[in-house]
């Protein structure tokens, strides 16, 4: 039974470390990306500039010393206090359109943060393919390295041609160089993970284990509430009904009330001040453009949730269909027949050199397709996973 249990643990923990390594690059990138960490701050500064402007202005002193006659009426002191404010709703409604714009910069950023994860994770994924590549790429270059030597030795027996040999040469070549491609481009994406994670080191690649296509039905229902231009859209809704309300207290007229004193010939004057503004000029287009954006974006959020349930449901389409053809050519890619190499042939003389490198390049094609595919898929996976 130990033996047993020790079995499934050497089997599954592999998996289970690829699926680690996978999760713990996303999670430095979403900690230590500097695009994300600018925009963490951004959204800070929001929420500080959100509460502002939301509170009566100012009350206003002022003091007047005005020099007159000593022998007749003397000098004149002049002391006032104003304050002006609007009526009470209007603060309220003028501090709740703010919340909802500030909200709806939260669903932007969240929006430019799934995009930096999504980019990040087609990086990772290019270069799990790269590594898968660079397997292969081993394996072909050995056996090119040893088609190499025998064409040479059969060139100098005089059994070979010179013609053939030549092709020996350039296909070691050509197979070389890919290599060494293949090479640059791992070098080159590391360092560009690095960028984009923080400098964080990935020990092992390989795609993550958990990932599922859910049904089409889930991702739909739940795209109002998860997708944030529809979240935004939303939000932009209930800005527009609340600027209905704000623009109507803002075409009320301003209050002032204040004190004032006056001293003049030895005589002590003081009493109250009031005011209020006529609206005379008071633009109230203000208040029908309001109800009209209520209507259009209304309109537009019935028309972005159609655009994003057929986008869903394309990329959906083609998932299932990568889907299926990964997993068709992934179990003849498992068969023995198809990996075994066409060396062992050419050795025994069962077929020629040209009809190696036609089967040795069909089966590298096909091989190298498929690893394509299977980046495809679970780069669609990934674009598909920003609608969840």
């Amino acid at each position: 039974m130990k033996r047993f249990i020790y079995i499934i643990v050497l089997i599954c923990a592999p998996v289970y470390s690829y699926a680690q390594s996978f999760q713990d690059f996303m999670h430095s990138v979403n900690e230590n990306n500097p695009r994300l960490q600018v925009l963490q701050k951004w959204l800070e500064a929001e929420a500080v500039l959100v509460r502002t402007g939301v509170y009566p202005s100012n009350p206003q002193l002022s003091y007047n010393y005005l020099f007159g006659n000593a022998n007749t009426i003397g000098d004149q002191q002049e002391f006032e206090i104003t304050q002006s404010f609007k009526l009470p709703g209007y603060y309220t409604s003028k501090s709740d359109v703010q919340q909802l714009k500030y909200e709806q910069k939260q669903a932007l950023a969240t929006k430019e943060k799934r995009e930096i994860l999504y980019n990040a994770q087609v990086s990772y994924f290019n270069l799990v393919s790269l590594f898968k590549i660079q397997a292969l790429m081993k394996v072909r270059q050995e056996e090119a390295m040893h088609l190499l030597t025998l064409l040479k030795q059969g060139y100098e027996a005089g059994e070979v041609s010179k013609p053939e040999y030549d092709k020996g040469r350039i296909f070691a070549v050509g197979v070389t160089s890919e290599w060494q491609k293949v090479q640059a481009n791992i070098k080159i994406q590391q360092q560009y993970l690095m960028q984009l994670s923080g400098d964080f080191a990935i020990s092992k690649y390989n795609y993550p284990a958990h990932w599922q296509l859910k049904p089409l039905d889930s991702i739909q229902i739940n795209l109002m509430t998860n997708h944030p231009d529809l979240v935004a859209a939303q939000l932009g809704i209930q800005q527009a009904e609340k600027e209905i309300k704000f623009q109507k207290m803002n075409s009320l007229p301003l209050l002032e009330a204040g004190y004032k004193s006056e001293k003049i010939m030895n005589q002590q004057l003081q009493g109250i001040h009031a005011g209020i503004s006529i609206p005379l000029w008071q633009n109230k287009n203000k208040v029908k453009y309001a109800k009209l954006q209520t209507e259009w974006s209304k309109v537009e959020l019935l028309q972005k949730e159609n655009s994003f349930k057929t986008q869903i449901s394309a990329l959906y389409n083609e998932a299932k269909a990568l889907q299926y053809n990964y997993e068709q050519v992934k179990l003849i890619m498992e068969e023995e027949a198809v990996s075994e190499s066409s060396m062992q042939l050419l050795e025994s003389g069962q077929i020629s050199f040209s009809e190696y490198l036609v089967d040795s390049n069909l089966i590298w094609e096909t091989k190298k397709q498929f690893i394509e595919n299977e980046k495809a898929y679970f780069v669609l996976l990934g674009k598909i996973k920003i609608f969840e």
